[in-house]
């Protein structure tokens, strides 16, 4: 492991995420804005009346085709050094979806998106579940961003909260350009600020954790087709176990 691997494991592990800037290609960022324009369209009406994340704001499963699969995300190394660092190198990705906030989006309340592993008496642990997030669009001021509170992770909830409302710790925004990559572990406390634009901020997450833990049943199911399956490095293949196998005939095979 690099010495820049280490760094960049030691400040998730510290301060509850870091950034990698202009990782990834802004033209495939572009290509998966553009193919997702279509998903997000059919979702219009159920953003409009039942949106799952808050007004006007949505989470939506990817699936595992080209443009939005593609090794440069899921292959690369850099990547997978910074989250098996934290989660072990037999780590497991669980999760591709998208969340979306649209214009006359408001503010989320602060939360985090785990609770305590062990709920009956709260103590400090190593993650567990590691986040990582890929913008398909510039995120500015107005565009919505994901705002985090540093250190929040290694905190009992109310205490954190308590330090937030008394302003001891702050919500930062992070805006990030396209290409960019964001790795944070999912219990530092955030919230997602109102999209003040007419265009959709999409991210993406990449949920990965532990090989002990469970798939969470509540994640919509993305198969992958069998021909691109076998196509892919046994890395690859090693990392997406979780997920289904969509075979030539249509049916799930896992």
């Amino acid at each position: 492991m690099s010495i820049e691997i280490k760094a960049k494991v030691r400040e998730v592990r510290e301060i509850g995420y870091t950034i990698l800037p202009g990782h990834l290609p802004r033209t495939l960022m572009e290509e998966c804005n553009n193919a997702f324009a279509p998903i997000l369209s059919k979702h219009m009406d159920e953003i409009d009346n039942h949106p799952n994340r808050g007004p006007r704001r949505h989470y939506i499963s990817l699936p595992l085709v080209p443009p939005f699969y593609d090794p440069r995300i899921f292959a690369d190394e850099t990547i997978v050094a910074i989250v098996a660092g934290l989660l072990g190198e037999d780590m497991a990705i669980a999760q591709y979806a998208t969340d979306t906030p649209l214009s006359r989006s408001v503010y989320q309340a602060v939360h985090a998106d785990v609770g305590n592993l062990f709920p009956e008496e709260w103590t400090i642990y190593p993650p567990t579940l590691i986040a990582v997030n890929f913008p398909f669009v510039d995120v500015g001021p107005q565009h919505g961003p994901i705002e985090v509170s540093r250190g929040t992770h290694m905190l009992e909830k109310e205490e954190a909260v308590a330090k937030i409302n008394a302003g001891d710790i702050a919500l930062e925004p992070l805006f990030m350009q396209a290409g960019d990559v964001l790795i944070r572990d999912p219990r530092g406390l955030h919230r997602g600020s109102p999209n003040r634009t007419e265009i959709p901020r999409v991210v993406a997450v990449i949920g990965c954790q532990r090989a002990w833990r469970q798939r969470n049943d509540e994640h919509d199911q993305t198969p992958i087709p069998r021909s691109q399956w076998d196509g892919m490095s046994n890395g690859e293949r090693k990392r997406l176990r979780y997920f289904e196998t969509l075979v030539e005939t249509g049916e799930y095979k896992s």
